[in-house]
């Protein structure tokens, strides 16, 4: 029971004092049960009865509409302007001539914004007390994250439901008003102990073995952590909003296999005009701004405390060098140049005169120990840069579906491998809020788990397994990121930018899920990446030396290679990321695989052609052995873990499986109804 609840898998003792057995890597930090989430909705944490106090509603609103009411109009103005804006505005050359062609049919369509059908679902509450080292908050912060959801009547008598690759994160400063009075007029906060209430709560919540309806009615009880008290709209700071604005297919980005680019901006709670502005983006680097003055950002960025800060992975970047707009891109991850805002602003010799320096100094590094860990610590710390590293395309946290969405649109792991991996780290700092101690808000970096965290992480995948990011080199700042043994370390997307940087995979390459597709991305100018194949060598359009032709795995009896296909571009392929090996059939499935259904050669022509998604996936997918998911056990970069089908007898209990996203309808902007009869009445 406790799995459909707080939480995630095997206890793990060494998390806390509290009884191993109700321990589990999201207890106390997260909620991510689809079930308890609509169970709390019902109970008050729709975002329009959170909203509804502060922005003077007296009717008992519901979210459809949301975006017409007064507050809202800077994220609803700025969202439709960015899907206007975006193509003609990307360094992308393949995104520009979209915007020249006028085809409206691979971006965002706007109408849904102000459709009155269109929602937002609860679908995640996340724990981010390890966020108190910011100025603004002494114990961080709370976040509930909601996903965009339309239903319309596309013709009469016939509606269409899904949701679409939006999501607005509602950030609360985890300590309630009324606390942060009493600190004020007593005592210190700290001494205070209320920072210690709202840890201990969550503690005890992680404790907690209910039915979700149970388990939600406790939550916002007086004893709960997201009691009326604990959690109400005094206490909100902002709005996080991550949307996926333009979606290229396979067929019109060969190379990579399909390209998106996903809209980020912040949206900060202005309680005097009762209105959330636009506001300038934590750590996202203006690059235009920096480039015109280098020699101002570097002076800023190169002092002991900035280092110390880097290092430790709490550094705040002066907001005279941030912008108010973000926009990164997949797939390829912090490989592709547009997701390094950093590249290129500082001079590497001048990185490596002031880290020298500071260790002269007496001063102790302990994640950035060379010029390539300061340029990745710096690149991963933007907007940007986080959430392209190992994420799920845009996205770390997408949220599960509940098991009324039709298996075939529906998600079954609810965050990417870096959210669960971080987790254990961010319930550690729970504790110590609990406990009455200074948290240690330090971290390693995005991408890898500090060592002290591998034991927590044992018996999973997200420390040193497969599909962990992992480095071929010799550099100090990476070289203990290794592979469990039985993995080596492949080279999916190999980049300058990140030299040495890899994928755990199979050894033999021959393990279901493994990538078949290897290659390198090229950089003609910063935002404009073209992906030349190894693996078959894609000669012609990148010259590459037959000799460094790398061949797919060997052929092995029953099994398949879902691939891109660039070799052949006459063939009209899937978009399957570095490729991907799978078994033809679900007879005799090795213990990584589970039986799911993937796409087949037709697939991405019916969902353009406006037919129904629901048709498309009924006639154009295929039964195969696909890589097994689960929490623990997390799919590649720019992978998904799908619900499990309950109608294959093959599928096994408790597993999703992985495929890329675009192949489920929800995360792709394409291929939904364009015009439709609103109802108003719904």
């Amino acid at each position: 029971m406790i799995g459909r609840v707080l939480l995630l898998f095997a206890a793990l003792s060494c998390l806390g004092p509290v009884p191993a057995s109700a321990v589990t890597l999201d207890s106390s930090v997260a909620i991510t049960d689809p079930e308890t989430l609509q169970a709390l909705e019902r109970g008050g944490l729709s975002i329009s009865r959170l909203l509804g106090p502060a922005l003077g509603l007296t009717r008992d609103v519901d979210n459809r509409g949301l975006f017409s009411v007064r507050a809202l109009s800077p994220v609803r103005n700025a969202v439709k302007q960015q899907i206007v804006d975006e193509p003609r505005n990307s360094p992308d050359s393949y995104v520009t001539a979209l915007a020249n062609s006028k085809d409206i049919t691979q971006k965002f369509n706007p109408k849904y914004i102000d459709d009155d059908g269109s929602t937002l679902d609860l679908t995640g509450i996340v724990n981010r007390m390890d966020r108190g080292y910011l100025g603004h908050t002494e114990c961080g912060e709370i976040r509930l994250i909601y996903r965009f959801h339309y239903s319309v009547e596309e013709k009469p008598g016939q509606r269409i439901s899904s949701r679409l690759p939006l999501t607005l994160s509602l950030v609360f400063n985890a300590i309630p008003a009324s606390a942060q009075i009493r600190a004020s007029k007593d005592r210190p906060r700290s001494a205070n102990g209320s920072c210690a209430d709202v840890a201990k709560r969550w503690l005890v919540a992680g404790q907690k073995n209910l039915e979700p309806d149970q388990l939600a009615a406790w939550l916002r009880s007086e004893e709960g952590p997201l009691s009326s008290a604990m959690l109400n709209s005094s206490q909100i700071m902002r709005l996080e909003l991550n949307m996926q604005v333009v979606r290229l297919s396979a067929s019109s980005r060969r190379d990579f296999g399909g390209h998106a680019e996903y809209l980020l901006k912040i949206f900060k709670w202005d309680p005097a005009k009762a209105i959330f502005q636009e506001a300038k983006m934590e750590n996202q680097i203006d690059r235009k701004l920096v480039l015109a003055d280098r020699q101002t950002f570097e002076r800023w960025l190169l002092t002991d405390r900035n280092i110390y800060d880097l290092d430790r992975g709490r550094l705040v970047i002066d907001e005279k060098f941030l912008a108010t707009t973000a926009v990164s891109v997949a797939p390829g991850g912090m490989s592709r140049s547009q997701n390094n805002l950093a590249f290129g602003l500082l001079d590497d010799d001048a990185i490596d005169k002031a880290l020298k320096d500071y260790v002269a100094k007496g001063n102790t590094l302990r994640t950035v120990k060379s010029v390539a860990g300061f340029n990745l610590r710096l690149n991963e710390m933007t907007c940007t840069g986080c959430h392209q590293t190992h994420g799920i395309a845009g996205f770390h946290y997408t949220g599960a579906d509940p098991a009324s969405e039709p298996r075939r649109n529906a998600v079954f792991v609810p965050g990417s491998a870096v959210f669960f991996a971080d987790l254990p780290r961010r319930r550690a700092i729970v504790e110590s809020f609990a406990a009455g101690r200074h948290p240690d808000f330090s971290r390693g970096f995005a991408g890898r788990q500090e060592a002290k965290y591998a034991e927590a992480l044992k018996g999973t995948d997200l420390y040193n397994g497969w599909g962990s990011t992992c480095y071929r080199g010799t550099d100090p700042s990476f070289v203990d990121w290794t592979c469990d043994k039985g993995l080596r370390c492949a080279g999916v997307h190999e980049s300058a930018i990140h030299p040495g940087f890899g994928t755990c995979v199979s050894e033999a390459g021959t393990a279901v899920g493994d990538p078949v597709e290897f290659g390198e991305i090229r950089m003609s100018k910063w935002g404009n990446d073209q992906y030349c194949r190894l693996s078959p060598a894609t000669a012609k359009a990148c010259a590459i030396d037959p000799a460094r032709d790398r061949k797919p795995p060997i052929k092995l009896a029953g099994y398949g290679a879902a691939r891109q296909r660039y070799d052949n571009p006459e063939q009209k392929t899937g978009g399957f990321p570095g490729g991907m090996l799978r078994k033809a059939t679900c007879e005799k499935l090795p213990d990584e695989a589970s039986c799911g259904r993937l796409a087949k050669t037709g697939f991405n022509d019916c969902v353009g052609s406006g037919k129904d998604h629901k048709f498309c996936t009924r006639e154009f997918t295929k039964t195969a052995g696909l890589r097994a998911c689960d929490k623990a056990h997390p799919c590649r970069e720019d992978y998904i873990c799908t619900a499990g089908f309950d109608d294959l007898p093959e599928a096994k209990p408790g597993k999703g499986t992985c495929i890329p996203p675009y192949f489920i309808f929800q995360f792709r902007v394409d291929g939904h109804p364009r015009n439709w009869v609103q109802d108003t009445n719904e």
